[in-house]
């Protein structure tokens, strides 16, 4: 599944970019208190990066999914 970033994110010492907005991760995994992605577009292309789930819920939304009611 792949995602979009919505809002970009600094390292929380405000030393590194780690998404920026646009950017499209795939998911790797998640368990316990993490989301695991790998950066397929954009600035974090290349890179495996791991969020909380709630920085994820809030910097990232699902992309090419289509809903039928």
């Amino acid at each position: 599944m792949k995602f979009q970033c919505t809002k970009g994110m600094a390292t929380s010492d405000n030393i590194s970019v780690v998404v920026m907005e646009s950017d499209v991760v795939e998911l790797v995994s998640t368990d316990e208190g993490e989301v695991v992605v790998n950066g397929i577009a954009g600035w974090c292309k290349g890179f495996e990066l791991t969020f909380t789930p709630r920085e994820f819920t809030t910097h990232f939304r699902t992309v090419g999914i289509t809903y039928t009611i």
